[in-house]
């Protein structure tokens, strides 16, 4: 399976639109349950009726766009190549494969090769996070419990 890893980054031009859209968009969705997106190109227009899952995604490329932030979008069933995944953790790829040996993260074979559930993958980068959040509060309360000023 081809995974589509287009990364795209937006302009400063993009960023500007993006922010006004998410204005429109986030006003609109407020007073509306259901969205109609209406496309108009050189006197042509149509209407797309937009489930609302598609609205919250459209609202997040939306910010982030605005943001100017870099994005890339992927479907959470897909599945990764070692190399994405330790790209994904920012691990090198051979401390990855001893996560998977170690059975840290699960995987499958698809022929000689190793591929990791794009959620599994997610669902480990959440519980790390959790885990350094959770060590680095335990260190604040005991460098408040020592006076120790930073």
């Amino acid at each position: 399976m081809a995974i589509n890893t287009d990364i795209l980054s937006p302009t400063q031009h993009d960023a500007m639109m993006a922010a006004k859209a998410s204005r429109q968009l986030s006003d609109y969705s407020s007073r509306h349950a259901d969205i109609q997106l209406q496309l108009e190109a050189e006197g042509d227009r149509e209407q797309i009726a937009l489930p609302p899952i598609v609205v919250k995604l459209l609202s997040r490329i939306l910010d982030e766009t605005a943001s100017g932030h870099t994005l890339s979008i992927a479907s959470v069933e897909s599945d990764m190549t070692t190399s994405e995944a330790a790209d994904y953790l920012n691990v090198s790829r051979p401390y990855l494969t001893s996560l998977l040996q170690q059975g840290k993260i699960p995987f499958h074979q698809v022929g000689s090769h190793r591929r990791v559930r794009r959620a599994d993958i997610a669902e480990y980068k959440t519980k790390q996070r959790e885990a350094s959040y959770a060590a680095m509060r335990e260190l604040q309360a005991q460098a408040e419990e020592l006076n120790m000023e930073y």
